[in-house]
């Protein structure tokens, strides 16, 4: 795999996740009364999402922010804004030691820059990150394997009688099909265990006042399925082991579960009944020896300012505003395919082609490729007057079956050409006479618009890297064509005036243009003098 897939996805991934991590965070402090637990745990589980799911939307917004000194194509333009930009940082910290005498440190500054540059750094880290998240994927691993191991080797029976018909009822009363139940000893606090064959493990010093609370309590959590929620937090955890936000918000959002499991418990409870459940959570508090938040576990304990909101909740009874939580719903779900949206818009030069106003029939005579022609240059807005113009068409010598029609203007000057099939797809195009800004090429196959699109695209590339060349820029022109590696390749040349183009004398910069698959300056170099000159 290469490194700029792994970049690519934790950069993008990271970045949009962490803002809507703060964004929950300031949710949950301020709004959490109207939105409901259950609200809050939607916006983690679009959270988790983005940091587990490594997918880029085409985005045309992003198309603007790919930095041209960004050339490997693999590198998507967030990614590639922070390498260039770390590169930059170095290289000018670099510098900055060496002008101070620091020639050692600088040394080693400008190393680390150039290994941006060569991939070395970015392999290094990559290799780094593989191995943080191996560590910590296998201390969960650890830990869950001797936490199961304690709960196997502390299994006293399961349970029966009176608590095994109460326990039932209480699952066909919140609609969840019965999972085992173990009494456990020694375990602090009852706990459902498991991902896919999920047990509840019951303390065995449970008294059977609380053990049908403590049940209760455990059968919501699977109705809402928190044992599969405790899997997507160890994931973006080991994914993402690096970003302490992401920590937080594992943290938070088993907060916010247990905060739901509650909603559910109590919600239809009267008050009496609300107050025995709260006496348990504070008798469950004392008991820290819960499962941590590596373990496929959930835990009722919870100590300190988390109790006090937890226990606030139950006792006080309230309903979230329903308009509030489903716009919130809409918004975060609206929000979070924006997040996705991190690719580039793949906007590939068009061929030439006729509007679909024209109708396209088979080419057969002469007459027919040239009325074809003008149509088609006609709907382009690429007509010239009839009377400047001498109209030709003859087979294409390399193949019968295409057409070639060219225009001539006078003094037997070429105007344009089109080449097409003889079904009326057209192949290719050059116009070196007509155009913006006196432009010329040879079957360079755009549309007047995009010649002028990509003008003003490559005069801005060059004003940003030198302002001073960029003033001299005034006549832009195509003069070669090649295909390099499957790739359309157009050489562009910047000329101080026309007279200077016409005597090839003065390129003010000259760059090799990437057409195909998609638009972007490959190389670039600024002349001085004559084309014989030094570049």
């Amino acid at each position: 795999m290469r490194t700029a897939l792994i970049y690519n996805f934790l950069i993008e991934a990271n970045i949009m996740a962490s803002i809507a991590i703060l964004l929950m965070i300031i949710l949950r402090k301020t709004l959490r009364k109207s939105l409901g637990n259950s609200a809050l745990c939607f916006g983690w589980l679009l959270v988790a999402i983005r940091l587990l799911l490594p997918i880029s939307l085409p985005n045309p917004l992003i198309n603007a922010i790919r930095s041209p000194f960004a050339m490997d194509q693999a590198i998507r333009p967030i990614a590639g804004q922070i390498k260039v930009r770390l590169t930059d940082a170095l290289s000018d910290i670099g510098y900055r030691l060496w002008d101070s005498q620091h020639v050692a440190a600088g040394n080693r500054v400008m190393r680390l820059s150039s290994g941006m540059e060569n991939a070395a750094l970015p392999i290094a880290l990559a290799r780094i990150y593989i191995l943080g998240a191996a560590a910590v994927l296998g201390w969960f691993l650890f830990s869950n394997i001797r936490f199961r191991w304690k709960l196997r080797a502390g299994r006293i029976e399961p349970i029966s009688g009176k608590l095994l018909a109460q326990y039932e009822a209480v699952c066909a009363e919140r609609g969840v099909r019965p999972v085992p139940v173990y009494f456990t000893d020694p375990l602090p606090s009852a706990c459902l265990v498991g991902v896919l064959r999920p047990y509840i493990a019951l303390p065995l010093t449970a008294s059977p006042a609380d053990a049908i609370q403590v049940l209760t309590h455990e059968v919501c959590h699977l109705k809402n399925r928190d044992h599969l929620w405790s899997l997507l937090r160890l994931a973006c955890c080991a994914l993402h082991w690096f970003n302490p936000l992401v920590w937080i918000a594992a943290a938070m959002s088993r907060t916010d579960s247990e905060l739901r499991c509650d909603d559910r418990v109590v919600a239809p409870m009267d008050n009496q009944q609300r107050q025995t459940y709260a006496n348990v959570l504070v008798l469950a508090a004392a008991r820290r020896n819960a499962p941590g938040m590596g373990v496929l576990a959930t835990g009722m304990t919870m100590t300190g300012r988390r109790l006090k909101t937890r226990v606030v909740t139950i006792l006080k009874e309230g309903k979230p505003l329903r308009w509030l939580t489903v716009s919130f719903v809409l918004l975060s779900s609206m929000c979070l395919v924006g997040a996705f949206a991190t690719g580039e818009m793949r906007v590939v030069p068009r061929l030439l082609r006729s509007h679909p106003a024209i109708s396209r029939t088979t080419i057969t005579t002469d007459q027919e490729a040239i009325a074809y022609a003008k149509a088609v240059l006609a709907v382009d807005g690429l007509a010239l007057s009839e009377n400047d113009l001498s109209w030709h068409a003859e087979s294409a010598a390399d193949d019968p079956d295409e057409v070639w029609v060219y225009a001539l203007a006078e003094g037997d000057a070429p105007a344009f050409d089109v080449t097409f099939d003889r079904a009326g797809n057209i192949r290719a195009f050059s116009a070196p006479e007509h155009g913006p800004d006196n432009w010329t090429g040879c079957d360079i196959s755009l549309s007047e618009a995009e010649m002028e699109d990509l003008a003003q695209d490559m005069k801005a590339f060059i004003t940003e890297i030198n302002p001073e060349v960029a003033q001299r820029c005034n006549v832009f022109t195509f003069y070669n064509e090649a295909w390099m590696e499957g790739k359309r390749m157009i050489e562009a040349g910047f000329w101080n005036s026309e007279a200077d183009r016409d005597n090839y004398q003065d390129l003010s910069a000259h760059l090799n243009v990437l057409i195909a698959p998609e638009t972007r300056v490959v190389t670039f170099d600024i002349w001085y003098g004559s084309l014989d000159g030094n570049g």
